[in-house]
């Protein structure tokens, strides 16, 4: 055991709330780096990280980011090749419920602060394009630097201006202004929050066509760049050889992630053989399990205290994320599928059993179910697939169904049992 460490460190050392923004807590991941940086640099291509909720695409993203602003750490850490330090000016948006559409998006870009608004702030031209904006929009521009003042610049010219040709033209200017050398990357995280996408291939058709030096990446579900690509015939040049599609992390990645953790406490609570044995299998190739468990084990080993964790301390520390609802949003989820009953929890807990390729076989789900001491399995599999119940999971075709979230999946599978079989 180490020297005492401090209650930050240890609340810092794993983190399920946030994405992994500095290269020494990131772990592993090697090949979809290098798949990466070949999209940075190459000319005219936009970068996609698709994957299921959970497994790290917004932590690969915010390493975009840093790599693209010429840290290069990572790199080495990785062993990555690189022959140059990249200088883009970086911009990241994570789209939430107020994000319903493409024009919301691009209104969201131009106008906040985080985004493009303080680098138009000393271009004069682009601060002109940005008051075309007005549809009940007051835009304050103020001098980077200074408080926001009272001068607002509104206009009815949206008429004749739509946002998307504005969007443009702000882009034009910031290009010409030589910020950066490699010119603009946008990273729109969560992209499948955006209710409409609609017409977002379109523009980046455009975009590309008009503005070389702009480059997106896309963060979301393999379904949006699908339906991107369908939008538009030549939207798959745009991402030719540059969609990531982030996999489940392998024992070895995971286990570097406790490794990172207990290093950065100086090992002074330690999980031994079995505990990290426990904390893969329960996390079915999903970091963010690892984080969530790992983080609620050490706060409650530090104030016992205790010193080295196993797998007992793993499952007791599993119904105290259960009791506590440390993740609200799965448990609220979970609660809901199983609405009290003991039957749905066993067929839910038995979906998940028998499991092949991401699809469930029904017949090999009952058997488990039975063996539960479930009567009529079938009938709990319709509750689950309808929204009375959260629709957790989709019929694929007939007899084969799949979970429609696989970070959900997991939860399901690590979740103690909330019923009792009466």
């Amino acid at each position: 055991m180490s020297e005492k460490v401090l209650t930050k460190e240890i609340a810092n050392a794993f983190t399920p709330a946030k994405e992994i923004s500095d290269a020494e807590k990131f772990a592993g991941r090697q090949e979809y780096v290098s798949d990466a940086l070949y999209g940075l640099v190459t000319e005219g291509a936009n970068l996609a990280i698709v994957g299921g909720r959970g497994i790290g695409k917004s932590s690969l993203a915010r390493q975009i980011i840093n790599i693209s602003q010429g840290d290069n750490s990572l790199l080495e850490k990785l062993d990555v090749p690189n022959d140059e330090k990249l200088d883009f000016l970086s911009i990241y948006l994570a789209c939430g419920n107020n994000i319903k559409t493409v024009s919301d998006l691009l209104n969201r870009l131009l106008t906040t602060r985080d985004c493009l608004l303080e680098w138009i702030y000393d271009i004069p031209n682009a601060s002109r394009e940005l008051g075309k904006i007005s549809s009940g929009l007051d835009v304050k521009i103020a001098k980077l630097g200074s408080e926001i003042s009272d001068e607002t610049i509104s206009s009815k010219a949206i008429q004749t201006h739509e946002i998307d040709v504005v969007f443009q033209n702000v882009i034009s200017e910031i290009l010409k202004a030589k910020i950066a050398k490699n010119g603009i990357l946008i990273v729109i995280d969560e992209f499948d929050q955006i209710e409409d996408p609609s017409g977002f291939a379109k523009l980046i058709k455009s975009l590309a066509t008009n503005i070389p030096g702009l480059k997106f990446c896309i963060v979301g579900v393999a379904q949006d760049i699908q339906n991107l690509m369908k939008e538009h015939e030549s939207t798959d040049r745009l991402f030719a050889g540059s969609v990531i599609n982030l996999p489940s992390m392998s024992p070895k990645e995971l286990n570097e992630i406790i490794d990172t953790a207990e290093n950065s406490i100086r090992d002074f609570i330690k999980f031994d053989e079995s505990a990290r044995d426990k904390l893969i299998e329960l996390a079915n190739g999903h970091p963010y399990i690892i984080h969530l468990i790992g983080k609620q084990a050490l706060r409650s080993a530090y104030k016992e205290p205790t010193y080295e964790l196993n797998e007992d301390y793993i499952l007791k520390i599993l119904s105290e994320i259960a009791e506590k609802e440390a993740d609200p949003v799965l448990e609220g989820r979970y609660k809901r599928a199983v609405a009290s009953s003991y039957q749905r929890e066993a067929v839910l807990k038995s979906l998940f059993e028998v499991i092949k390729d991401g699809e469930i076989l029904t017949t090999e789900a009952y058997k488990v179910a039975i063996d539960y001491d479930v009567d009529n399995p079938s009938q709990y599999v319709g509750h689950l697939v309808t929204e009375d119940y959260g629709a957790e999971i989709i019929k694929v075709r007939e007899r084969y169904y799949r979970f429609r979230d696989s970070l959900f999946a997991t939860y399901v599978k690590a979740r103690p049992w909330l019923t009792k079989n009466n």
